[in-house]
């Protein structure tokens, strides 16, 4: 029987900067594969399910597929995460990026409701079950390999990378969206462009998975046998700090995919802005995002991750209504709002990976840590898009900022029950 693996030594840690690219490039194609369905369903609805032409009936439908691919993310996070602390970082990653391409090249490929009726629905359900497998382990893993890489003061640093690469992932996802728009028109959009961002996707993860299983392995066969059930290890052992990442984890997914992927919609829906503006909007805010983010992994580093999860928490709750309320049809003023959500974000995305990272040992970290990402994920982030809609629907606009206020109040007490891990050992 195969040995679990444990974290080799700094010293036999070779070529950072190959280890950074390898985990860089998975995410970024990792990304633009899942959220090409996101920023692509308000054009694509209509050819998988039925409904008129002011119905916003297909659009939910659609979201609510969105929302079944982020249901089995805690399947992935389980599974992956397993095979992860058991086999190692490289296979997990290079198997993750091969599923998630997989899952593109069906979407870009279906056949729509009119060809085939029920059919079309089901292949992309199918596709997004699929793509959540594989994104419900891809976050945990890459976040672990990097700062399994990285000099001991860096962890911050080598962690928030995952947050940049999956931002060029969406930015250039975006980009490529935004100039198929601007040269074949909403139209043609609708029609048949839309599956081309999917099959780009494709042929990027096939890249993405040579790279990742050439990489180097940071982790070497344990010289003690860990115990014989994980889970139950997570559970008792480790329920406290499990628990405390679950509600972190829950609330940064819920607060993350409303700033990054769903205010575009939202501002479209309520405030009338035109489709091909909210993606290039939305390109720009992710830009800013990016940026960002190694210097606040840095600044993780040096002060403590709980400052930063703080001031994510206070400035959220602050201004997360007031923001929703200024959204108009303005380019210029979606532009902004978006961006300044993004940047309050940034401020929990820089250092969480990496904290949640810190508290687990080795021989379970992927695992705990992926697990607690895929539930929250799934429960609180990829239902987003559907809450959101939904009460829109009832005229309810205001309902939706003011829950997520209240996730951020209910995480700072648990912000204050974690232990500092910005200075302490990595477990091993």
């Amino acid at each position: 029987m195969t040995e679990p693996l444990v974290s080799a030594s700094r010293d036999e840690r070779p070529q950072r900067r190959t280890q950074i690219l390898t985990g860089a490039v998975g995410h970024l194609v990792e990304y633009f594969d899942w959220s090409a369905y996101s920023f692509l369903a308000i054009y694509f609805s209509r050819q998988f399910f039925p409904g008129g032409a002011d119905s916003v009936v297909p659009l939910l439908a659609t979201f609510g597929v969105f929302a079944v691919g982020f249901l089995v993310r805690p399947v992935g996070g389980v599974l992956m995460g397993r095979l992860a602390d058991r086999f190692g970082r490289r296979p997990v990653l290079a198997g993750g990026v091969a599923l998630m391409g997989l899952g593109s090249l069906l979407i870009g490929l279906a056949p729509t409701y009119q060809q085939v009726g029920l059919l079309a629905p089901v292949i992309l359900t199918v596709a997004r079950l699929i793509q959540g497998l594989s994104t419900g382990g891809e976050l945990s893993t890459a976040t672990a390999f990097l700062v399994e890489s990285a000099p001991a003061d860096r962890r911050g640093t080598y962690g928030s990378i995952t947050n940049v690469s999956s931002s060029l992932g969406k930015v250039l996802c975006l980009l490529a969206i935004t100039l198929l728009v601007r040269s074949v028109g909403a139209g043609a959009m609708a029609d048949w462009a839309w599956r081309v961002p999917f099959l780009i996707g494709a042929v990027l993860a096939v890249v993405a998975w040579w790279i990742r299983r050439s990489a180097d392995e940071t982790l070497e066969p344990a010289r003690e046998r860990p115990a014989a059930n994980p889970y139950r290890e997570i559970l008792t052992d480790h329920r406290g700090a499990f628990w405390r990442a679950l509600v972190l984890a829950s609330v940064t997914a819920a607060v993350f995919y409303t700033w990054s992927t769903y205010v575009p919609t939202w501002a479209i829906l309520t405030a009338g802005l035109d489709k091909a503006d909210a993606v290039t909007i939305s390109a720009i805010a992710f830009v800013v995002y990016g940026l960002v983010q190694i210097p606040l992994g840095r600044l993780s580093d040096r002060i403590g991750r709980k400052p930063l999860m703080y001031a994510f928490l206070v400035a959220g709750a602050v201004c997360t209504v007031p923001l929703f309320l200024t959204i108009s049809a303005e380019p210029a003023v979606v532009l902004a709002v978006q961006s300044t959500g993004m940047a309050i974000t940034a401020l929990m995305m820089a250092c969480l990976g990496t904290a949640l990272a810190e508290m687990f040992p080795a021989h379970i970290r992927v695992l705990g840590t992926g697990t607690a990402f895929a539930l929250a994920t799934a429960v609180f982030g990829g239902t987003v898009p559907a809450i959101g809609t939904a009460l829109h629907g009832k005229g309810l606009d205001l309902a939706f900022p003011i829950y997520l206020v209240v996730l951020q109040l209910v995480a700072l007490p648990v912000v204050r029950r974690c232990g500092e891990t910005a200075h302490a050992p990595l477990p091993d």
